[in-house]
Formats: C-alpha cells, structure tokens, sequence
C-alpha cells in the first residue's frame, strides 16, 4: 500500500509552475502540503499558456532567506519559499516544477530532517543548485552524482534554463532507453514499482522524464545440448511472463508496447511504455518456431549472442575465433527474425557475426548497446568500419554507461558516455545512433546511473549545441525509423 501512496505522488500532477516573486508563507500559519498546494493553484494563472514564466527556483524557509530570494529575483528568476515539511514525497512531486534551488552554505545537515528531505529531491531530480555542504556532497556521492559546481546566481540562471528547456523538450518527445536489465533482479524482490536501489524503476523514470524503456529477457550462456537448450527457452520465456506480470500488476502506470503507435498512445495516457528484448539468442532454444512465438509475445529485438559462443553465432568475448560468425543455424534464425519483425541486435557479437549480419539480414540491424572501439579499445566496442556499415545498412548503434567497457572503473559517467556517442555520431551520421545505458545489467556511471539522471543527457545535448529536433532522433527517433522499417518488412 505505501508503494502506491507514493506512486500518486509522482504520477499526479499536484504542483503547478508559479510566476510569483516571495510567498508569504509561515510554516506555522499554512499547513503544509494541502494549503501551499491550493497556494500554488490559486497563482497558476500567472503563468502564461507557453509556459513563458521564468525558470522557478526553489529557496528554502529559514532565518535569512529573504536575501537569497532577492537575488533569485534580481537575476530575472522567479522564486518561491519551501516551509519546513518531513514529508519527503511531497517534496519530490513538488520538486518536479523546480528548475532550480539555492539554500544557504552548509545548510543542509543531520539535525534538520527538512534539509534533508530538500536536498535529496533536489539530487534525485538532479535539479541544479547553489549551496552545499558535507552532508549534501555524500547524498550525491551516494547517487553517483558529481558535486554541483554552480558558483553564482547568473550560472544557475543559465542552467536552470537549459534544465526547463531539457524537461520541456523531454515532456513533449518520445524517449527511449533500449536496454534495462531490471527483470534480472525480480528475484531479489525489485520491480517497476519499488523504488529501491534497482537503478530502473518508474518513479526513476518520472523524474529522468523518460517515457519508454526496453525490459531484457537475459540468459547466461550454458550447454548447448538438447536439454540444456530446452531448459533456456523455459527460462527466457518464464522471465518474459514475469515482465508482463510487473507491467500489468503496475497498469495504472505503464503498459507493453510493440510498435511506434503503442508508445505515443501510452505517452498520450500519461503513462510509462515498455517494450520486451532478449539478450542472448540462447533463450529459443534449438527450434525456429520458437522465433515467431517470441514475435507473437511482444518481443522486439533479440541479442544474438552475449559473452560466449552459442548455437546461433560467435561472441565478442570468449570466443574460439572471433572471426567466425553465424553457424548455419544462425542464418535460418536471421531470417526468421526478418520474417517475424524482430530487431537483429549484434551487440555482444563476433566481428564475424557483424559482417554476417550485413550480408543475410534484409532488414536494417542494430547495436543495441555498444560504444566506440575508436574511443575505448574494448571488444564490446565496435570499429569504425562498423559504424560506418551500420549507417549503409539504415541501422543504428546505442550507446551506454559500462564502466569496463568505456574505461577505468569507478571513474567512468556522463562524459564518456557523450564522447562515444559523438564520435558514433561523427561516423556514423546524427541518423544512425540512440541511447542504451543497460542500467540494472552493469552500466551506470557518475551523473548517468539511473533513469532518474538521463535528463542529464538531454541537458549535455543541449549545452553542446544539438536541436531539439537532433536530440528526439537521438532519444527514439532513430530507433522507431528502424523499427518501423523491420516490422514493414515483416508485414507486422
């Protein structure tokens, strides 16, 4: 039951964007949250239809703040006072109109609850901020989120803006990150709805404001005997009912999607989509037919391989020959994902397995979470080559956030995640690349490690100069164009 009081938080638009400069408000006199929300309705009608009101910058109520409000108002901001709540949840929905927040130097500490509970939805919206302290720089480490930086009221006035325009432009777009690896953790109790420490969940997503992600059937790679192949197609598609469990059991919230159409639908609803993937083509066993009955249940794309040759092709990783690619088995397997409108992913694959796909595929193939050898020398990664056969072919590569793929671990975030994905760019052309962060599977870095922080990404766009238009083909765009094109082919 609390797991769903805390849904309505977020999924209920209860705070509105004001264009007020101070509210007069007391902790003592308004009670806190009904009346400040009725407060924040009653001034909604100062904000002009386009959203034209200056970026909202949250200030604390404590002793003093009428002078950080003024600042706030003389850079052409508008400000509002926060009174002392211990309701957190109430201050993260809140926290959705802010675009920014300034609090006093080291206000933020372990005896006043409320500056805890106003930091944490400041860092878990990844709103930008001034003021900081010992306390607030370990919630952010806690978060992988690197210390805010922001030394004045003119740089959070900029910021704040380029934040307003990423949720705006977010709001508005499709968005989709094409691999989350959550269902690998339903056996430790996490789920779409259970805001844990699982990096993939819907509240997460509410705050990132991203609208649709791909949930990955995922089967390490064992015997391929006929037992053993058996036992994976069981198990492959007893973890695909359990993600169509987690969606229907959070329906209010989110539901499968297949195509393009059922994303914008679901988006239309105000709810989350999600669409179904398997990692490693081990999981249909030894049978063909089972291709069109993972087409029949949603799935959208199938990973050929993962870390170790399989019957369907060789791997990246540990592989006998790298060189080799798809087994003649395989090649039927192709063309029966073609057939069927199931994306060839050769993420994980052989080079080998790549020029194979090229060659038999009639369908554009993708990478679904790769990053760029010419960035990271690392298996996983592809080569230029690649890149530039994935553009020929209409197909595209996804970049992610694993840390031993894109460099030293624990080091790794954000930045390099925008260095591979705009040298992919720069090869492969702004049409043939999108965004994977295999979150809950090993990725995730700092400012990019859940999907709470991928507005960071569309801020990083912007700050380096991407369109709108750019950074939507980047989100989902590309990847939709490709689908659409795998399932005309198909004729699904």
């Amino acid at each position: 039951m609390g797991k769903h009081i805390e849904m309505k938080h977020f999924f209920c638009s209860v705070i509105l964007i004001i264009s007020v400069s101070v509210l007069p408000v007391s902790a003592q006199k308004i009670k806190y949250p009904d009346e400040v929300k009725a407060l924040y309705e009653k001034t909604d009608s100062q904000v002009t239809p386009d959203g034209g009101a200056a970026p909202l910058i949250a200030v604390p109520q404590t002793k003093g703040c009428e002078s950080l409000v003024a600042a706030v108002q003389a850079a052409g901001l508008a400000a509002v006072i926060i009174p002392p709540t211990g309701d957190g949840a109430a201050l993260r929905a809140m926290a959705a109109s802010w675009d920014g927040a300034v609090m006093p130097e080291e206000w933020v500490r372990e005896d006043d609850v409320f500056s805890i509970l106003f930091y944490k939805a400041v860092s878990d919206r990844n709103i930008p901020h001034i003021g900081n302290s010992s306390l607030s720089s370990g919630i952010d480490a806690g978060l992988m989120h690197k210390p805010g930086d922001i030394a004045s009221i003119d740089a959070l006035a900029v910021k704040a803006e380029t934040f307003r325009h990423a949720k705006r432009l977010m709001d508005r777009i499709l968005s989709l990150d094409a691999h989350a690896d959550l269902p690998n953790k339903y056996r430790r109790g996490y789920e779409l709805g259970a805001r844990k420490n699982n990096q993939v969940s819907l509240q997460k997503m509410e705050e990132g404001h991203l609208s649709s992600q791909i949930l990955i059937s995922f089967l390490p790679q064992k015997e391929l005997d006929a037992e053993s192949s058996r036992k994976a197609f069981e198990k492959c598609d007893k973890t695909i009912d359990a993600i169509l469990s987690d969606i229907e059991k959070n329906k209010e919230w989110c539901g499968l999607a297949r195509c393009r159409e059922d994303a914008v639908r679901l988006k239309a609803g105000g709810r989350k989509a999600f669409f179904l993937g398997i990692e490693n083509g081990y999981g249909i066993g030894n049978d063909l037919r089972n291709v069109r009955y993972f087409a029949d249940k949603g799935v959208i794309y199938i990973t050929l391989s993962h870390l170790y040759d399989n019957a369907i092709c060789h791997s990246s990783t540990h592989s006998a020959d790298t060189t080799l690619g798809l087994t003649p088995f395989g090649k039927k397997v192709v063309r029966e994902m073609n057939r069927h409108g199931i994306m060839v992913d050769v993420s994980h694959t052989s080079s080998g397995t790549f020029w194979d796909c090229i060659k038999y595929s009639k369908a554009p193939i993708i990478c679904s979470h790769s990053g760029a050898a010419s960035v990271y020398r690392h298996d996983r990664n592809i080569t230029d080559d690649q890149l530039r056969a994935i553009s020929a072919k209409n197909g595209l590569v996804m970049v992610y956030v694993v840390q031993q793929y894109m460099g030293k671990m624990g080091e790794v975030g954000i930045d390099d995640m925008m260095a591979h994905l705009q040298h992919c760019i720069d090869v492969a052309g702004i049409d043939h690349v999108g965004i994977s962060c295999d979150l809950d599977g090993g990725g995730g870095g700092w400012d990019a490690n859940s999907d709470g922080d991928v507005i960071n990404i569309t801020v990083r766009l912007l700050e380096e100069g991407y369109s709108d238009s750019d950074i939507e083909k980047i989100w989902s765009g590309n990847f939709f164009r490709v689908l659409d094109e795998v399932q005309r082919i198909a004729g699904r």
